[in-house]
């Protein structure tokens, strides 16, 4: 089998239709053949391991087939496990890598992208010199060059401008703001339906 297939990502819904994970391909083949969750396509039909096989025949010339000495199957996007109840989780952990995910990389002033891991400063909106705290709502990814035009002023005082007012993320946007954009455009239709994906 390709070990890069493999690891390619699945996302994991809950009996509720709830994105609650992101998975592996391995991983999410052995829920199907353990009977603990089936296929989901973006069209909201399921499919067993069986019924996933016999669709996947008809992709036999297909990138996205992993095959064996018995079997071929297309590596779904998407699984369902219609025994798990739990919700997803709600909350994140503030940290500098889940604010940089938030912001997208990108100053949240100027827009400039923040490829550079030196360039990445994180501003106060409210300085703490000045009361202000360190919690989602008061805190966004800056350049150094916004961050020294803005100093100990608030954005008003400094003449700057957020992009977006900012709020604690919800988990899943966060997650997959790590992966490719080809999955969240695949992922988007289940993202929707919970209510993850914001216009």
């Amino acid at each position: 089998m390709k070990k890069s297939l493999l690891n390619e990502k699945v996302l994991v819904l809950n009996k509720y239709y709830q994105a609650i994970q992101i998975t592996t391909v391995q991983k999410a083949i052995c829920h199907l053949v353990k009977g603990t969750a089936k296929v989901i396509t973006s069209d909201w039909t399921t499919h067993t391991f069986e019924e996933w096989i016999k669709v996947s025949k008809f992709y036999e010339n297909g990138a996205q087939l992993i095959k064996s000495p018995s079997i071929s199957i297309l590596i779904p996007e998407a699984i369902y496990l219609p025994f798990y109840e739990r919700l997803p989780k709600t909350e994140v952990i503030f940290s500098r890598q889940n604010l940089f995910l938030r912001d997208g990389f990108t100053c949240q002033y100027c827009g400039k992208f923040l490829k550079n891991p030196k360039d990445r400063t994180i501003d106060h909106i409210i300085p703490k010199s000045r009361g202000g705290k360190t919690v989602w709502t008061n805190v966004v990814l800056c350049c150094k060059k916004c961050n020294l035009k803005k100093g100990n002023k608030t954005p008003e005082e400094a003449g700057l401008k957020l992009l977006k007012t900012p709020k604690p993320p919800k988990w899943q946007s966060l997650i997959l703001e790590e992966f490719p954009k080809h999955k969240k455009e695949v992922w988007k239709v289940f993202l929707d339906f919970a209510g993850i994906i914001e216009d």
